[in-house]
């Protein structure tokens, strides 16, 4: 008797010690293993791979920015920024370019940023529609310490079109301003809507005597649009170097 039930104390241990390590493994075993017992196929059990997902939208970005970069160099002017422009010199660092020039007594400084500069304008021809930048630019008359300040705009009607320089206005004076070394907030501006007439008349032919006529602005306007669009195929192609 006594033979018998260590027989049977025997086997009851070594069946808990089955159940343990059978709980044990099935608590801890990855729930892909369990899977994988089930049916067989670990290719099922693969973890979605995000890096060949990113891969395709990364190859489909690349070929539409090549598409895109090649159409634009189809219709860009193949020169260089000029380092002169009627007279001024030019300069440009990114997005923003300066135009200078120097006399005896003053210094002319026009400067103007390229972005979100960029308008449709309508066209004759298959193409309806063209794309043409007219950017707000700053011109700063320096006389010494003081300098005369203009913020001006490219007026909405303005189209490229023939002008009557007489008549036809290609830019507006938003504001005026006037102060000796350094611009600061606390500086008093005029707004140009609020200009006299007359004096608003005699500030564009101050202006146009100084070389900023509205042929002139015109003129800067096709410079822009000129720059913004090589710098426009620079970003694709970084763009594209990315991906």
């Amino acid at each position: 008797m006594n033979t018998l039930i260590r027989s049977l104390r025997s086997s009851l241990k070594i069946s808990n010690v089955v159940v343990s390590n059978c709980t044990r493994n099935i608590s801890t075993a990855p729930v892909y293993q369990s899977m994988w017992f089930g049916t067989k196929r670990s290719d099922q059990m693969r973890p979605f791979n995000v890096r060949l997902a990113h891969s395709s939208v990364d190859k489909e970005l690349r070929q539409f920015l090549d598409n895109e970069i090649k159409s634009e160099e189809q219709t860009s002017d193949k020169t260089h920024l000029p380092k002169t422009f009627e007279g001024f010199k030019v300069s440009a660092d990114g997005a923003e370019v300066e135009l200078t020039k120097e006399t005896s007594d003053e210094t002319i400084a026009i400067k103007f940023n390229i972005n979100h500069s960029v308008t449709e304008e309508e066209t004759e021809g298959v193409d309806k529609v063209a794309l043409r930048s007219k950017p707000d630019f700053e011109i700063d008359i320096t006389r010494g310490d003081v300098i005369l300040g203009f913020n001006c705009s490219y007026a909405n009607n303005f189209d490229n079109t023939e002008l009557d320089e007489s008549n036809d206005e290609v830019f507006h004076i938003d504001e005026v301003t006037i102060y000796e070394n350094k611009y600061s907030d606390n500086k008093y501006a005029l707004a140009g809507d609020t200009l006299d007439a007359d004096l608003y008349d005699l500030l564009k032919t101050f202006l146009a005597e100084k070389g900023i006529s509205n042929t002139f602005i015109e003129n800067i306007s096709d410079l822009s649009t000129q720059y913004e669009q090589k710098v426009y195929i620079k970003f694709l192609n970084d763009l594209k170097n990315f991906f």
